[in-house]
């Protein structure tokens, strides 16, 4: 995690490494990408989930930051496999976006003067 965000629990820890792996899930696998995913994983199974355990005495939140790191690393190896990988975090899990399906108008009806009768 940045040196200059300094999280107010493990709820505002959480909800900003969901943002930052929103960020970097679609980008080209580099060496650097996957050494800041392990830091990222590493960060939430040292820091996030002993501080909702033992500090915030708050084992949902615990769960959810075990659970995100287990994600990420999921993402890391089905990449690193060159499988399909969801796309995007979404609760602090790994979710699809749907495609984006364009509903097209047909012209039911084409008028005698219309331009595409004009033109046939």
């Amino acid at each position: 995690m940045s040196n200059q965000y300094q999280p107010r629990d493990t709820k505002d820890a959480l909800r900003y490494l969901e943002k930052l792996a929103n960020r970097y899930l679609k980008a080209p696998l580099t060496p650097d990408l996957l050494a800041y995913n392990q830091k990222q994983i590493n960060y939430l199974r040292q820091q996030v989930v002993p501080i909702a355990q033992y500090q915030e005495h708050n084992q949902q939140r615990a769960q959810q930051a075990k659970q995100m790191a287990e994600q990420l690393e999921l993402w890391q190896t089905r990449r690193l496999a060159g499988l399909q990988v969801p796309d995007k975090m979404h609760h602090f899990q790994l979710v699809s976006t749907p495609a984006i399906k364009y509903h097209h108008q047909k012209n039911k009806t084409q008028q005698p003067g219309s331009y595409r009768a004009q033109k046939r």
